[in-house]
């Protein structure tokens, strides 16, 4: 049973269609070009609605959020090792982000780069994304992610814990037994786009499952307010639209039509 990645929402008194994309954050962007149904949708929408990036919907306070310095979390062997992966990347050396960096953001890097269709992109899939709509359309895009909210997660997760993960993803020693799986998840990062969105499902997932929740029900009420504006394009992470808890689920508890959108790749 396949649903989708892309979900078309009416109703509800919505004068405008709006569309719901489930990414995989470390997929090749050259996917859209296979796929050219997903374009179309962002070509026919007003805004781009993201996890990150672009503006605050709705008065949002900023929060100063703290990252314990990398060369705290990393032993001088791990730093070098870590460093010397990024420099040999698109991405650069990690030394002038010493003091801000994020470490989710790395282990995604990390198991992005692994790949071998992304070894050398610069920039995540939902980067490519809002790049697209934001510099080739020249739509507005918005941000979902609040500040308090993102200081909480960054203050939750131990530190040293997710350094290790990405040291493990470097060395591809994934199955160390000493590595916590609950930080390190690998359907986050290697999705299978077969398998159906279990709907009436429990998230799955451990550690992450509080965090994905409270994302979503932080992000329902800007999505809906910004959908009575006009159309939508609202690209996030594809656990965020899975089981009773995703958004699909609760934008339906709030009298919205979702419905999977079949995506054939070009030429089929």
């Amino acid at each position: 049973k396949n649903d989708s990645v892309l979900w078309e929402i009416t109703g509800n008194g919505l004068t405008a269609k709006s569309y719901l994309f489930g990414t995989n954050h470390i997929a090749s962007y050259s996917l859209l070009d296979s796929f050219p149904l997903v374009k179309t949708s962002m070509r026919e929408s007003d805004f781009g609605l993201f996890e990150s990036g672009g503006k605050s919907i709705g008065n949002v306070r900023d929060t100063l959020i703290i990252s314990p310095p990398l060369d705290e979390i990393f032993t001088a062997s791990e730093y070098a090792l870590v460093d010397s992966f990024f420099t040999n990347s698109p991405f650069g050396s990690i030394k002038p982000h010493n003091d801000d960096a994020s470490l989710q953001g790395m282990l995604q890097g990390v198991a992005m780069l692994n790949q071998e269709d992304t070894e050398n992109q610069e920039m995540f899939f939902d980067e490519y994304l809002k790049f697209y709509m934001e510099d080739s359309l020249g739509k507005s895009i918005y941000q979902l992610d609040e500040g308090a909210q993102l200081a909480r997660n960054y203050a939750g997760p131990d530190h040293r814990i997710i350094a290790e993960a990405i040291v493990a993803l470097i060395k591809n020693d994934i199955g160390s037994k000493d590595l916590n799986a609950s930080y390190f998840e690998e359907g986050l990062y290697n999705s299978d786009l077969l398998q159906d969105m279990k709907l009436n499902d429990d998230v799955a997932y451990g550690q992450v499952k509080d965090l994905t929740i409270e994302r979503n029900l932080l992000w329902l009420p800007k999505i809906m307010n910004k959908m009575e504006e006009g159309s939508c394009f609202i690209a996030v992470g594809l656990t965020h639209l899975q089981y009773r808890t995703g958004l699909i689920a609760l934008l339906r508890e709030e009298g919205y039509e979702l419905k999977p959108v079949k995506l054939s790749k070009s030429g089929e």
